[in-house]
């Protein structure tokens, strides 16, 4: 509190009360990350993330290039994360760290190596929450709770993602805490995709696909967030849910949510839900093209994942990633 001397002299009931405003909800919430670059010096793509010496190949400080749009048309655009409300209390003072690892029990977090598979873990591991931070100076943490919050991955290009350790390195924890990676990724949906992967075209497209598989089960569904589609002010009430990491449909960020759009239902879905179109669409459609890129790629991974060469069982069914749709709605 360097705006407030004396503020170590109030009573600690108060102190303590203080602090906890300044903590995010208790919702899942909102983490956007930019794709690790070691050729781009002194960018905030050269932060890659770390939890204690592992080093992140995939995950890395977000550009400001990419930041969302304010939604206070006064003020620039800014990184709308979850783990940028109350990160600065890690390191503000001493009091602040002990409030934070009070409220996010990192103290108690317990190894679970000699006793892996004597029961069910699912419910204890959603309400844990872990740390790491962007290497640099100074330092940023970044606190997370890996298996309900959403994981966004910003990036111009697909190639070269490590699939099979992207649910790890975002969760910077390990197996022997309960964790195995993290519930929800997200990618940003690109228009051209819609076309691409009816005509099987694009770099994108094939490692979204592979993804898909490679990352599974360290990441049990993977979003796409069209910025185009807003609830609509007269929409019904959205029913968030929120009780277990398998179905989450609601993320918070800083000044909006991400809300899951019902692909199966496009009269519904144009009902409660507008298309914002972006300012370089040149196209003609009266509708988001995400919809039907969601409907193709769930097929494309149904039809990948049931082979039916006679190397395989007609039975067999490759597991992958569900797949899901995200619009956004002001807070």
């Amino acid at each position: 509190m360097a705006s407030f001397t004396r503020f170590a002299e109030l009573p600690k009931e108060l102190r303590d009360r203080i602090w906890s405003m300044a903590f995010r909800d208790d919702r899942p919430g909102v983490h956007i990350f930019g794709k690790y670059d070691k050729t781009r010096e002194n960018t905030s793509e050269s932060h890659f993330l770390r939890h204690h010496d592992i080093l992140s190949e995939t995950w890395a400080a977000p550009s400001w290039r990419r930041y969302f749009e304010n939604l206070n048309g006064n003020h620039s655009d800014e990184n709308i994360s979850t783990y940028l409300i109350d990160g600065g209390l890690w390191t503000a003072c001493h009091e602040s760290r002990l409030i934070m690892e009070k409220r996010f029990e990192l103290s108690e977090r317990k190894s679970y190596q000699n006793n892996y598979s004597s029961h069910d873990r699912t419910k204890e591991v959603f309400k844990k929450a872990t740390i790491g931070c962007f290497d640099g100076t100074p330092l940023h943490p970044v606190t997370v709770f890996p298996h309900r919050d959403l994981f966004v991955l910003q990036s111009d290009s697909l190639k070269n993602v490590d699939w099979f350790l992207i649910g790890l390195d975002a969760a910077m924890a390990s197996s022997e805490e309960g964790f195995n990676g993290v519930m929800h990724v997200a990618f940003e949906y690109n228009p051209k995709w819609s076309a691409d992967i009816v005509h099987d075209l694009g770099d994108d497209i094939c490692a979204i696909m592979e993804g898909a598989f490679e990352m599974w089960p360290k990441v049990r569904k993977l979003w796409f967030i069209d910025r185009s589609l807003k609830r609509k002010k007269d929409a019904p009430a959205f029913e968030e849910r929120a009780d277990n990491g398998y179905e989450i449909n609601a993320f918070y960020a800083s000044d909006r949510r991400f809300l899951e759009v019902d692909c199966n239902n496009q009269l519904v879905t144009e009902k409660e839900w507008e298309y914002i179109k972006p300012v370089e669409d040149k196209s003609i459609d009266g509708f988001s093209s995400s919809l039907d890129f969601i409907q193709e790629l769930e097929s494309d991974l149904r039809e990948k994942s049931c082979p039916t060469t006679d190397n395989y069982s007609r039975n067999y069914s490759e597991p992958y990633c569900d797949i899901g749709l995200l619009g956004w709605d002001t807070r």
